[in-house]
């Protein structure tokens, strides 16, 4: 291994141990031949969504025993904001993502009556944008440019199958009125976005695979287009991608899975009890992702794996 791969997968190792996470350094001192060997912390909580705040590495993550939005700034997760729970719904939230102003954004799915998109200012406030279809069930969310956002949800009806797309929420900061415009429809239930090289990605859980779109294209369209088969993979969920377009997301049962540009899928981890929401902290070159236990009782980790 060159000396340069080394001294970043050290650094990788000592930011997970800065969130409480126990680093086995071996070989990070003159024996660079040794490999850091992934991490993963207990979180007490039924965690989901998970994003790294960009000005200084902080790890966020939803909790749907709470409705709370938990934070880690190099030790345990404790609450950051409460997001509201509709009366006579049960506790689930989706994807979290910071936006350019430094406002975290979550999303409540909402069961088919209540969803809702969450501006949280730096106080922990939540505030509602007005406006989207509560009806959605909303999963995937990342900012597009300051005041777009790209949503994924799907409607499902009785037995039917659910059918699902990809859409463009623009809203206006100071009140917090959106409108929604669907990009990308033929889904069935999507769940993660990624941008890479022009092209946005969307996971489609129900059908098994990673499907992909020119973004000028979507945006330029008079009419919402149908998407191109990217990637095959069993089970995908909430997914992020690196700077080399690298994708990540949940395979098959328990692993967690790599997307190389050319559509490769490898196995990273297959160790998972339920592999959920995965975020990179680019400045480190660390992959956290989210290792959900069971909603009966048991303990969820966020675990992080050195990339490259």
């Amino acid at each position: 291994m060159p000396a340069s791969s080394h001294v970043v997968l050290c650094k990788a190792a000592a930011l997970a141990a800065t969130f409480g996470l126990v680093a086995a350094l071996a070989g990070c001192g003159t024996t660079p031949q040794n490999a850091v060997q992934p991490q993963k912390t207990a979180v007490d909580g039924l965690p989901n969504g998970i994003a790294v705040r960009p000005d200084d590495g902080a790890l966020f993550i939803t909790d749907d025993r709470t409705s709370n939005v938990l934070s880690s700034h190099g030790g345990a997760f404790t609450p950051y904001a409460a997001i509201p729970v509709e009366a006579g719904q049960g506790k689930s939230l989706s994807q979290i993502t910071f936006a350019r102003s430094g406002a975290l954004l979550a999303e409540r799915f909402g069961f088919g009556t209540a969803s809702a998109i969450f501006e949280v200012s730096g106080n922990g406030t939540a505030i509602a944008l007005s406006g989207p279809n509560p009806v959605r069930r909303r999963l995937g969310l990342i900012e597009l440019a300051p005041g777009q956002l790209l949503s994924t949800w799907f409607i499902k009806t009785g037995n039917n199958p659910p059918q699902g797309a990809l859409s463009l929420v623009t809203y206006d900061e100071a009140t917090h009125t959106a409108t929604e415009r669907d990009l990308l429809t033929g889904l069935g239930k999507p769940v993660g976005i990624a941008i890479s090289g022009g092209n946005v990605f969307v996971s489609d859980q129900a059908n098994g695979n990673i499907v992909k779109a020119n973004l000028s294209a979507l945006l330029s369209s008079p009419q919402p287009l149908t998407p191109t088969v990217f990637a095959r993979v069993d089970s995908p969920d909430l997914m992020t991608v690196d700077s080399e377009g690298r994708l990540y997301t949940k395979c098959n049962k328990n692993g967690l899975c790599e997307i190389a540009p050319d559509g490769t899928v490898s196995v990273i981890a297959n160790d998972f009890q339920d592999a959920r929401g995965v975020a990179i902290d680019a400045a480190h070159h660390v992959l956290y992702a989210v290792d959900r236990g069971p909603s009966s009782g048991g303990t969820s980790y966020v675990r992080s794996f050195p990339i490259k």
